[in-house]
């Protein structure tokens, strides 16, 4: 499965923001994972949309514990100032449930 461009990620952000259904975990991994391996790649234009979006998705109390985990964990990543070295829990915790929802990340390893 292919990742979508870092350039969707507004969009799905906005729809996961505005849908008035039940948030996926899943929606969690379509938004976080592309961001997470565009700034563990060096890329500096994580959106700042990307972040925000993830965090109301976790401030929702909509999802499981471990989508929370992960959510938390991969919003620590974006927001460091070293997204390429988190520590090793929370960086196997991301690789992880990237990988179980077909993301497998190519920067972050």
């Amino acid at each position: 499965m292919s990742l979508p461009p870092l350039s969707s990620l507004p969009l799905l952000l906005g729809l996961a923001a505005c849908s008035q259904t039940a948030v996926q975990s899943a929606d969690l991994y379509k938004i976080g994972c592309p961001a997470v391996d565009t700034a563990a790649g060096g890329g500096t234009a994580v959106n700042k949309v990307t972040v925000a979006g993830l965090k109301k998705l976790s401030q929702s109390g909509k999802l499981d514990p471990e989508p929370q985990r992960w959510v938390d964990a991969t919003i620590s990543l974006l927001e460091s100032d070293d997204p390429k070295n988190p520590p090793g829990d929370a960086k196997q915790l991301i690789i992880d449930g990237c990988a179980k929802h077909g993301y497998p990340l190519q920067n972050l390893k």
